[in-house]
């Protein structure tokens, strides 16, 4: 991904100094770490946590300078005992190896990442990214039941524990998760795993513009559950270099499902037998490579040669009506379509802020400049909590400053 703290550099008080280049420092321990952060905070500048860089662009540049520390070389697998489908490892493993490792005992982590080999746990975390099968798996939420991280004097500290009922700082350990590193740098994490499913299968069903709503109705009311159903363009398809042996139709339907082979079976009959019973497309094409195809879905929010890419939440009832309206407007558009996530990749910033549910995902730096990100402005008693929260954990604005409030 271009962008990122070593390109935008760190803010002292002007967006201008933005292209100040900060020093990078991988330390070796937790120890060491906590030594830097102290040494940091001792001289009044910031401390940036990273992992695998792939989320550097998300949020604004920080408001001082100071050190990126990278969590890289924190990789060990601290316990994994399987047949409590748990395991804790570093915060700086790569998603790509813990997935191999879990993959040994059959098991794997459901939560779709960008940049899956390339990213690291803890940024993972931080950014709280997801993809296509957060319908039918969740998200980090419901996978993370331990954590600890460095506060801003360089101690580690403990949330949650390493066994499925210990809520133990519960709301400390969840409040980590899409905080983009700005309470603390997290070291060490304990996660909720499950079996790796027997069979993995895909199709993508054409729609007509009037057939779009009630298809998307039908798979939400279906006695079927798939994993992820996701909607697209026909343009965001093409753009998104995807199979070219697809439908023809100006919208396209992925739906996937994930469990024993039999049950698979059983699904896709039984969608189909539904699909005809309310006139809609029944005939969907057979993706080879289902795995291939969320995972490309998962990265298009980075890798789109868009400049700007919106997030936007809405109702999944009206989700067919806020895709066409984003296609008509020019944007290439794709949807977690049941989980109330639409996707806009645009040419221009929009002129205001967007829609209530929108967050400026990826947008130039100059264009981030007296706009808020996060959708709707915050209520008044919002802001004073996130305040205070930020003041309780980090007073002295350490970790990330400015990164996701811009002046927090």
């Amino acid at each position: 991904m271009s962008g990122g703290l070593e390109a935008e550099g760190a803010v002292s008080g002007s967006w201008e100094a933005a292209q100040q280049p900060c020093p990078v420092v991988v330390p070796g321990s937790v120890s060491e770490a906590g030594e830097l952060i102290r040494a940091a905070r001792s001289r009044g500048e910031g401390v940036f946590p990273r992992g695998g860089g792939t989320q550097q662009e998300l949020g604004y540049p920080p408001l001082r300078r100071g050190t990126i520390v990278e969590t890289t070389a924190w990789q060990q697998v601290v316990d994994y005992p399987s047949r409590d489908l748990t395991i804790t490892v570093q915060a700086g493993i790569p998603l790509g190896q813990l997935q191999a490792v879990l993959g040994q005992e059959g098991q794997w982590l459901p939560v779709d990442t960008p940049q899956g080999p390339r990213a690291t746990l803890g940024g993972a975390l931080a950014a709280n990214t997801s993809g296509p099968r957060r319908y039918g798996y969740g998200t980090w939420r419901d996978y993370v039941i331990g954590i600890r991280f460095l506060s801003d004097d360089g101690v580690e500290v403990q949330g949650g524990g390493r066994v499925v009922k210990n809520v133990a700082g519960y709301d400390l350990m969840k409040l980590h998760i899409g905080a983009l590193g700005t309470l603390g740098l997290i070291t060490q994490v304990t996660l909720k795993v499950r079996p790796r499913p027997e069979c993995s299968a895909a199709r993508v069903f054409g729609c007509a513009d009037e057939h779009l709503g009630p298809m998307l109705d039908a798979l939400h009311g279906s006695a079927t559950r798939p994993v992820a159903v996701e909607a697209l363009s026909r343009e965001t398809w093409e753009a998104m270099a995807l199979p070219p042996d697809r439908p023809e139709a100006p919208w396209l339907v992925a739906v996937g499902y994930e469990e024993k082979a039999v049950t698979v079976r059983w699904q896709w009959q039984k969608l189909e037998e539904e699909l005809r019973q309310a006139g809609l497309p029944a005939e969907g094409v057979e993706v080879a490579d289902p795995a291939g195809l969320w995972q490309r879905l998962t990265d298009w929010p980075s890798a789109s040669p868009r400049p700007v890419v919106e997030k936007v939440r809405c109702r999944p009832s009206q989700m067919a009506e806020v895709l066409r309206q984003a296609a008509q407007e020019g944007d290439w558009v794709h949807a977690h379509a049941l989980s109330g996530i639409l996707w806009r990749h645009r040419l221009a910033l929009p002129e205001n802020h967007g829609p209530p549910g929108g967050i400026l995902w990826r947008a130039p730096l100059a264009g981030k400049r007296g706009r808020w990100l996060w959708g709707a402005d915050p209520p008044a008693d919002t802001w004073t909590f996130l305040r205070e929260l930020k003041r309780t954990l980090d007073p002295d604005n350490v970790f990330n400053p400015g990164r996701l409030f811009g002046d927090l």
